[in-house]
C-alpha cells in the first residue's frame, strides 16, 4: 500500500497552480455552469427514470430495460441519501432531490473528463494544445448535454479516454522498475472498472487499450500480459461490486457477443456532427475537424503517434459502440474527446510553423464563436418537448 501511495503523494507535492491552471480552471467552471444550468432546466426523461429506478431496491417482479449497474447506482445516490437524511419512507422521499442534484454525479465526471483532456492535451502538446482541446471540450454542447443528463455515456466517455491513456501511460512506465507500475495499474484498473460497470460492450475498449501497450512495448510483451490481467481483475471486482450493490442481473455473455452490423453503422462515421443542435454549430466544429485532417495529410510532420492515436481511436470507439444498437449509448459522444485532443494536436503543431499568425487569429475567433453558438444550442434544445 506504501508503494502505491508515495508516487502519488509525490505527484501532489510537485503540483503547481500557475497560470496555466487557473486559466483552465476558469475554462471548466464555465463547463461545470452550463452543465447545472441545464441540468435544472430539464425534466426527467422516460430513460432516466429506467436508470433512477434500477438503482433502488426492486419490488418483486419488477424489471428494467437498461443494464447499466454503475450508472443506475449514481442515479439512484441522491434519493438514498435523501431517505436517510430525511427518514422517510421511499415513496416519500423520490419527491426530495432536486433534477440538478440527481444529475450532479454526472456533472463532475464531465468536468473530471475536461481535466483529463486538458492534462493529456498539455502533456502531449503544450500550453497551446491543452487550451485549444480545453476550448473545443468546454463549447461542446454535446459534452455538455452528457454530462448534464443521466445515462452511461458521459461514464463511457471518461473511462475510455482515462483507459486508452492510462494504457499508454503504463507502456511507457513497464520500462521503469515495477514499483512505479502500481499507482498506474490501480489508475487503469479503476477505468477499467468503471467502463464495465457502464457498459459490459466496453471491454472491446479493453482490447483496443491492449492493442496500444503491446504495440508501444513490443519486447516487453510479457509484463504487457501481467499488468493488464492484474488491471483487468481489479477492473473485473469493480463491476462485481456495482452490479452486486444494484441487484442487477448478470448478463448472458451470447447477448454481449452478438453485435449488428446493419448499414446504420457506418452512418456512424458522421460523428462530429453530434457535437451541435444547430447546424452553424455543428458545421464550425466539422470545418475544424477537416481542416486538421487536412494537415494531418498533407504534412509528415503531424503524422505522428501523439496525433495518431487519439484520431484512429475516435473512429474505432464510435464503432465499436455502434455495433450493438439496443445499448441505449449515445455513441456519437464517446469519440469527441479524442477528436478535440487530436485538433489541439494538430494546432499546436501549427503554431510551431510561419503559419502561426494566422492559426492565432482563427482559433480565439472561432473557439469565441463556438461558446457563443453552444449556449445557443443548449436553449434550442432545453425548449423542445421531451
Amino acid at each position: 500500500m506504501i508503494q502505491i501511495i508515495q508516487p502519488m503523494l509525490t505527484a501532489m507535492k510537485s503540483f503547481q497552480i500557475g497560470r496555466p491552471q487557473v486559466l483552465a480552471g476558469m475554462m471548466l467552471l464555465a463547463f461545470l455552469a452550463q452543465c447545472i444550468w441545464v441540468a435544472s432546466s430539464r425534466k426527467f426523461s422516460e430513460l432516466e427514470y429506467q436508470y433512477i429506478g434500477a438503482g433502488l431496491p426492486k419490488k418483486p417482479g419488477m424489471e428494467y430495460r437498461v443494464t447499466s449497474p454503475l450508472t443506475s447506482w449514481l442515479a439512484a445516490a441522491p434519493f438514498r441519501l435523501a431517505r436517510q437524511a430525511s427518514g422517510a419512507t421511499l415513496t416519500q422521499s423520490l419527491l426530495i432531490p432536486r433534477p440538478w442534484l440527481v444529475r450532479l454525479p454526472f456533472v463532475v465526471f464531465g468536468v473530471w473528463l475536461g481535466a483529463a483532456v486538458w492534462w493529456v492535451a498539455r502533456r502531449l502538446f503544450d500550453d497551446a494544445g491543452g487550451y485549444v482541446a480545453l476550448g473545443l471540450y468546454c463549447s461542446s454542447p454535446a459534452m455538455v448535454m452528457i454530462s448534464s443528463n443521466i445515462g452511461p455515456e458521459i461514464i463511457l466517455a471518461w473511462s475510455g479516454f482515462g483507459l486508452i491513456y492510462t494504457a499508454i501511460g503504463v507502456a511507457h512506465t513497464l520500462l521503469a522498475p515495477p514499483k512505479k507500475w502500481m499507482p498506474r495499474i490501480l489508475l487503469l484498473g479503476l477505468a477499467i472498472g468503471f467502463s464495465l460497470s457502464a457498459q459490459l460492450w466496453s471491454f472491446t475498449v479493453v482490447l483496443l487499450a491492449l492493442a496500444f501497450m503491446i504495440y508501444l512495448a513490443p519486447g516487453r510483451r510479457r509484463e504487457v500480459l501481467l499488468v493488464s490481467g492484474a488491471a483487468t481483475a481489479i477492473g473485473f471486482a469493480v463491476y462485481t461490486f456495482f452490479t452486486v450493490v444494484t441487484g442487477g442481473q448478470w448478463i448472458p455473455i451470447q447477448n454481449v457477443l452478438q453485435p449488428h452490423v446493419t448499414r446504420e453503422l457506418f452512418q456512424t462515421l458522421n460523428f462530429a456532427f453530434a457535437d451541435g443542435f444547430l447546424k452553424p454549430n455543428s458545421y464550425l466544429f466539422v470545418a475544424l475537424f477537416i481542416a486538421a485532417l487536412t494537415a494531418y495529410g498533407s504534412w509528415p510532420r503531424a503524422r505522428y503517434f501523439g496525433n495518431t492515436a487519439p484520431l484512429l481511436t475516435a473512429f474505432i470507439v464510435v464503432l465499436l459502440f455502434a455495433l450493438v444498437p439496443g445499448s441505449y449509448v449515445w455513441n456519437a459522444t464517446l469519440g469527441l474527446s479524442f477528436v478535440f485532443l487530436f485538433i489541439g494536436g494538430i494546432a499546436a503543431d501549427l503554431l510551431e510553423t510561419a503559419t502561426f499568425r494566422s492559426v492565432i487569429l482563427i482559433l480565439p475567433a472561432g473557439l469565441l464563436l463556438r461558446a457563443v453558438l453552444c449556449i445557443w444550442a443548449l436553449r434550442d434544445w432545453l425548449s423542445k418537448p421531451l
